[in-house]
């Protein structure tokens, strides 16, 4: 093998080892625990408040939500996650929206998988707060817009502009839900589990908070 085709094999192993997939499903068991409690380097808040995310697990919980691809309901399916798990913002608002910051600001993508009650949207952003990015993907709950092909995809570049410091996710209905984020953004780390102690105040909190702000649950 020639000494440049090494240093291609070199980069692309390094290139493809930089992309992290959050797949949430570290949180099977933890259902409505905040999404902070397992990741480091990245933060997911809510416009409104600036809430924690929380996950859906559809193993504990009891949601609108399908599995793909094995199409498995809970609760009825209205709503597409890959695997078990998903993860939306802690209040469910009409119109809600979700930030995801990435600690070190360097991605060049942002990809993920979304299911809607209406049209959903990913905006890149740079550390100035100027626009880099969208893309918009249409209304696609399982049953009421008979999808039956899983969760949409949406993904969003730099551009060679500048890097991607944080994206906005945002629809103009009720609720979403989202799924296996990928991006390349460094610092990204998955923690341990906590105790289980830390995650039931964890939970008291945000159903609490839920529960005096929220206007309407799946």
């Amino acid at each position: 093998m020639t000494i440049s085709a090494l240093v291609s094999l070199f980069l692309i192993s390094a290139t493809a080892s930089a992309v992290t997939t959050m797949t949430f499903e570290e949180f099977i068991g933890f259902d409505q625990a905040p999404i902070a409690t397992f990741y480091s380097g990245v933060t997911f808040q809510s416009g409104a408040g600036g809430s924690d995310w929380v996950a859906r697990d559809t193993v504990s919980g009891s949601y609108n939500i399908s599995s793909w691809p094995s199409g498995t309901a809970y609760g009825g399916g209205w709503y597409w996650i890959y695997g078990n798990v998903g993860a939306t913002t802690a209040l469910d608002y009409t119109g809600n929206d979700g930030i995801i910051s990435f600690d070190d600001k360097n991605a060049t993508f942002v990809e993920l998988g979304y299911c809607a009650n209406s049209a959903f949207h990913l905006e890149a952003y740079d550390a100035g707060g100027n626009l880099l990015d969208t893309d918009v993907g249409q209304a696609n709950l399982r049953y009421i817009n008979g999808n039956e092909s899983g969760p949409g995809t949406l993904h969003v570049d730099w551009n060679g502009l500048d890097y991607i410091a944080y994206v906005i996710v945002h629809d103009t209905g009720n609720f979403w839900v989202v799924d296996n984020i990928i991006t390349d953004a460094t610092g990204i780390v998955t923690n341990p589990i906590p105790a289980p102690g830390a995650i039931l105040l964890g939970g008291i909190g945000v159903s609490l908070v839920g529960w005096l702000r929220r206007r309407r649950t799946l």
